[in-house]
């Protein structure tokens, strides 16, 4: 399970790690060290402009241009917008149990999450992760080796809350490989650049899929403060390496 994490990277170096086309209108990510479900978070979609200012979208009635205002039309266009993290599926009639974590293994089994894995997919960029080691509750900060930032898996749908519509969205996880394994079990499926068309692409094949299941890019990983299990501590120290003691 994947429950905290830190992004800490600015709209520009988003930017060139993704290679958005668009900006969701208004919208400056903040810098967050303490990433908590139900929160506002980054995510990246590509989805069809079909005109100047209009995108397709998913759910019947939805905003005409909730993402921001597109260029040309009648090409795929890569967008930067907030989700609100926790996956709340179109049909649900609350909003009492949002789905912070999909499971690689049963994505196209679960009711939740199929239509958005057939053409609803997304990246959530991370700067790193926490878990939390079940023998001693320790929390383990976990981060690229070669600094760049993580491109967590993710799903979006759309869910209409009384006359509004929210966009929400969810962090596909794995079972984790390795010397990760013993912090925890599960670990965020992560996506290499060469990946990012592919997972959001109008279609998703088998393959792609399977590449999610390969062995990760190298993992470092150290402990920090147990402050960073009460979401309204949010400071760089967080993400600190400290003694696998310390409070």
């Amino acid at each position: 399970m994947c429950g905290r994490y830190a992004t800490t990277m600015s709209t520009g170096e988003l930017q060139l790690e993704f290679r958005f086309d668009v900006v969701a209108e208004s919208y400056l990510p903040s810098p967050s060290w303490n990433v908590a479900p139900t929160q506002d978070i980054p995510i990246v979609v590509e989805r069809k402009a079909i005109t100047g200012d209009q995108w397709v979208h998913d759910a019947v009635g939805a905003p005409s241009s909730p993402l921001g205002t597109a260029p040309e039309g009648g090409r795929r266009v890569r967008a930067l917008t907030p989700a609100s993290w926790g996956l709340i599926p179109s049909w649900a009639k609350d909003a009492s149990r949002p789905m912070i974590n999909a499971r690689l293994e049963t994505l196209g089994e679960k009711r939740s999450f199929a239509p958005s894995l057939e053409s609803r997919r997304c990246i959530i960029p991370a700067s790193g992760y926490f878990e939390w080691r079940k023998a001693d509750r320790c929390p383990f900060y976990i981060y690229r080796s070669d600094g760049r930032p993580l491109a967590f898996a993710g799903l979006y749908s759309w869910w209409k809350a009384g006359t509004d519509w929210v966009l929400t969205a969810t962090i596909v996880t794995r079972r984790a490989q390795g010397e990760l394994a013993n912090v925890h079990d599960r670990t965020p499926a992560l996506l290499e650049r060469e990946e990012y068309d592919a997972w959001l692409s109008a279609e998703v094949g088998k393959e792609v899929l399977d590449r999610l299941e390969r062995p990760q890019a190298p993992l470092s990983f150290h402990p920090v403060t147990r402050a960073v299990g009460n979401a309204r501590n949010n400071e760089p120290e967080n993400i600190e390496s400290v003694n696998a003691t310390s409070d």
